[in-house]
C-alpha cells in the first residue's frame, strides 16, 4: 500500500512539473511573439515617417521648380505633400496614411535665395502648426453620404 501510494505522489509531482515547464513555454513562446511584433510596429513607424519626410521634400523641390507663391498639393509614392510658398520661405507637409489610425506627417522649412536655390539648410518643424496645409491633405467627403 505504501508503494501505490509513493507511485502517485511521484505521478503528481512529475505531472506539476511538466505542466510547469509547459506554462514556462507557452510565456517564452509568447514573449518573442510580443517583441517581434513591437520591432515590426516600430519598423514600420519609421519607415512612415522616413516615406512623410520624402514626400515633404518632394514638395518642396517642385516649389522651387515653379518658383511662384502659393499653395499646392501633390503625391510621390503612398505619399502625399502639401506645399505653402510665401516670398522666400518655403513649407511642406508630408503625409503618409496608415491603414488604421492617424496618419503620419512631416513638416520641413526652407529659405530660397531665387532660382531653385536653398539657402543655408532646411528644418523639420512640428507639423501640427501647419493647419492650413495639413486641411489641403485631407481627402474630400464622400458625397451623397448624408
Amino acid at each position: 500500500m505504501l508503494l501505490c501510494v509513493r507511485h502517485r505522489q511521484q505521478g503528481v509531482i512529475a505531472l506539476t512539473f511538466a505542466l510547469a515547464m509547459l506554462l514556462l513555454l507557452f510565456a517564452g513562446t509568447l514573449a518573442f511573439l510580443l517583441t517581434i511584433t513591437a520591432g515590426g510596429l516600430r519598423v514600420e513607424n519609421s519607415h512612415n515617417y522616413a516615406q512623410a519626410l520624402y514626400a515633404a521634400e518632394a514638395g518642396i523641390d517642385i516649389a522651387l521648380q515653379r518658383g511662384h507663391p502659393g499653395s499646392f498639393t501633390g503625391q510621390v509614392g503612398r505619399g502625399r505633400y502639401a506645399v505653402r510658398v510665401r516670398g522666400r520661405q518655403i513649407t511642406a507637409v508630408g503625409q503618409v496614411e496608415r491603414p488604421a489610425g492617424v496618419p503620419i506627417r512631416c513638416a520641413v522649412v526652407v529659405r530660397s535665395a531665387g532660382r531653385g536655390i536653398v539657402r543655408g539648410s532646411w528644418r523639420q518643424v512640428p507639423p501640427a502648426r501647419e493647419t492650413d496645409l495639413i486641411a489641403l491633405l485631407r481627402p474630400p467627403a464622400a458625397e451623397g453620404s448624408d
